[in-house]
């Protein structure tokens, strides 16, 4: 992961805590990109997986063995076995809605990005979680 891809509200698994679960928090503070820009080992991206598609508040509506499809609004994911991601989002051309897909997602920061860059609406986790 490039310190470079990351933004403020973006998760990540910080490396200074013991635990391997639960250590996953946003950037909160720009001193923390720079820490993380100084020292990039500091944090590993979160793999995207069917948990955090929805506690982004994705919903999934289908799962096979071990894939998934979830959609929020217009965007429709597929999760594969391989941990590739596709991203299918409509766009609208003139009369008709094509449908524009993005191929290797594999982190929860990259599909936080993307989805801002597209929206201009941050994708944050559910405050029930």
């Amino acid at each position: 992961m490039k310190a470079t891809e990351l933004r403020i509200g973006n998760w990540v698994k910080w490396n200074y805590e013991e635990s391997s679960d639960g250590n996953a928090y946003p950037v909160e503070f720009g001193y923390e990109l720079d820490d993380i820009k100084n020292n990039p080992n500091i944090v590993k991206p979160i793999p995207l997986t069917e948990e955090w598609l929805e506690r982004l508040g994705f919903k999934i509506e289908f799962r096979w063995v071990n894939d998934c499809r979830a959609v929020k609004g217009d965007f429709h994911i597929t999760l594969d076995h391989d941990g590739a991601t596709v991203i299918g989002y409509p766009t609208s051309i003139g009369m008709r809605n094509k449908w524009m897909f993005v191929q290797d997602i594999e982190y929860v920061h990259q599909l936080q990005n993307l989805y801002y860059a597209l929206t201009g609406e941050e994708l944050n986790q559910n405050k029930d979680e």
